[in-house]
């Protein structure tokens, strides 16, 4: 049995920094010490980490992974933003340990914000207690005919997974089988793959695990968000998304792994502009955390991208 809280993120070289921000936002809110797991596009190993990761007193191990498993058909992956590695979840059984017991998978675009290891073991001890593989938070419960989901549908951004009865029910198989049949009917990616072969038959966790950042300035109960989940297009890294209070977490954990005061990538320069502009006639630009910076920052990263 595992002595550590297991967490996994699968990204790409363009989700660093995000995926960064997001490990350095657990390890600052955690009470004992994890292992991360990153499954990635690229070699990747102990020297690609910012020191305050590395060096963390709550950081146990981290373990690295390049993603082989490219000999398959991933739909709906051109001019979207999301990117190829999301399928990466699928093929884990290809590369974790055989001994994890549990795991926690996390999106890289999700940011802790208070201590969630009492909660994550209250939920990891109910799901090893129940028949269910995953626990998971239901996203809506309208089905989705197309990829032939009946029941409730799951965001897959967060996932606590039984690793042992993963491998036991040859979990990735089933899904490879499931990706290969949906195909062109795949619309949210992996996620798709996932509930369709689930379809419903995952153990519930609260919202405040997977907390939609979308719905951040009209929750009442923000003391209770444990990750907060950036979903959507519009990031907060992104024009579309800075402005939003709830970017402030983001930014605020982006500053420890980089020199930077903001991250800001201009996707489409014209839209990003032209959100610039609303955010300065409509004075949102005061709300954030240090406009002039962010006013120097901004002309700066629009010309140099």
């Amino acid at each position: 049995m595992d002595n550590f809280l297991n967490f996994l993120y699968c990204f790409d070289k363009n989700y660093n920094k995000q995926a960064f921000s997001s490990m350095i936002s657990i390890l600052d809110n955690i009470s004992e010490k994890i292992n991360f797991y990153i499954i990635h596009n690229e070699e990747f190993n102990i020297k690609n980490i910012p020191n305050s990761i590395k060096n963390h007193k709550n950081l146990n191990q981290i373990t690295f992974f390049m993603f082989k498993d490219y000999d398959y058909y991933f739909p709906n992956i051109k001019d979207v933003h999301i990117s190829l590695a999301t399928y990466f979840r699928l093929f884990i059984r290809n590369y974790l340990p055989n001994n994890l017991e549990n795991i926690i998978f996390l999106d890289p675009d999700i940011i802790c914000i208070k201590d969630p290891i009492p909660v994550l073991k209250d939920n990891i001890k109910k799901l090893n207690e129940s028949n269910y593989i995953i626990s998971a938070k239901t996203e809506h419960t309208r089905g989705e005919k197309r990829i032939h989901v009946n029941d409730k549908y799951f965001n897959a951004g967060f996932m606590i997974i039984n690793y042992k009865k993963w491998i036991e029910n040859d979990i990735q198989s089933k899904l490879i089988d499931k990706l290969k049949f949906l195909k062109d009917k795949i619309y949210q990616w992996d996620q798709d793959v996932l509930n369709s072969f689930f379809n419903g038959n995952y153990n519930e966790v609260e919202k405040w695990l997977n907390f939609n950042a979308n719905l951040f300035d009209n929750e009442k109960g923000k003391e209770n968000i444990y990750f907060l989940h950036y979903l959507g297009s519009h990031k907060p890294w992104l024009t579309s998304g800075m402005f939003q209070n709830s970017a402030h977490y983001y930014h605020k954990n982006f500053r420890k792994i980089d020199d930077a005061e903001y991250h800001i990538i201009h996707k489409w320069k014209t839209q990003s502009a032209i959100d610039f502009l609303i955010a300065l006639f409509t004075l949102k630009i005061f709300k954030i955390d240090t406009p002039i910076r962010f006013l120097t920052h901004f002309l700066y990263s629009f010309v140099k991208q």
